[in-house]
């Protein structure tokens, strides 16, 4: 038959117990403060990586001519067809997608001398997208001043161009948010007349 525990030992038993409990709840705190620690860390590596939103970078990669003419009669002119690739980089780690078309503006002495539809596409992830467009350059006495566009065409036998456009639209993170970025395209060119060819070309 065992023996009973005797009142003298019940303290000693209660004593073991109390310690044995409150080893297992400072475990357990440790553990819990050790997982949100965790969980804090993955949440900042996580905002200074992925979800940390950057604005995507256009430019022109390339501008080729499709046609041109020239002339002073009755008034200095230029009619040129110009086609011209922009290439969106995508640094996120969600896709970006514009919100709708893009004018691109050719502007020449402070004059926009054409305007072509950028169609709107979206950019995966970290990935890069080209697409193509025309525009219609035309300058004549109304667009420009008739001096300056004189001088370029018989003497410099060329014209500085600059094209600027936005493209807005938004990145999706982790299919839970978006947010509105707007990329700014703003390049310089010089058409040349005697080659028929678009030269210096340079994006910031």
């Amino acid at each position: 038959m065992a023996a009973q525990e005797t009142s003298g030992d019940r303290p000693a038993t209660l004593r073991s117990r109390r310690r044995a409990s409150e080893r297992c709840i400072n475990a357990c705190c440790i553990y819990l403060f050790a997982g949100a620690a965790a969980a804090c860390v993955a949440v900042l590596i996580l905002g200074l990586t992925v979800v940390r939103v950057k604005t995507p970078t256009a430019k022109l990669s390339s501008v080729a001519v499709k046609n041109l003419s020239y002339g002073f009669s009755p008034n200095p002119f230029v009619d040129a067809t110009l086609i011209a690739e922009v290439t969106i980089e995508n640094p996120n780690f969600g896709e970006f997608k514009y919100e709708e078309n893009t004018d691109a503006s050719f502007i020449y002495y402070g004059v926009a001398a054409g305007i072509g539809e950028v169609k709107r596409v979206s950019v995966n992830a970290k990935g890069v997208k080209r697409t193509s467009f025309s525009v219609e350059v035309k300058t004549n006495a109304s667009v420009a001043d008739v001096d300056y566009m004189s001088y370029d065409l018989a003497s410099l036998k060329r014209m500085n161009m600059s094209c600027i456009a936005e493209f807005e639209g938004r990145v999706r993170l982790l299919k839970l948010f978006k947010e509105m970025k707007v990329s700014l395209l703003k390049c310089t060119m010089t058409l040349n007349f005697s080659s028929h060819a678009i030269h210096n070309l340079a994006c910031q």
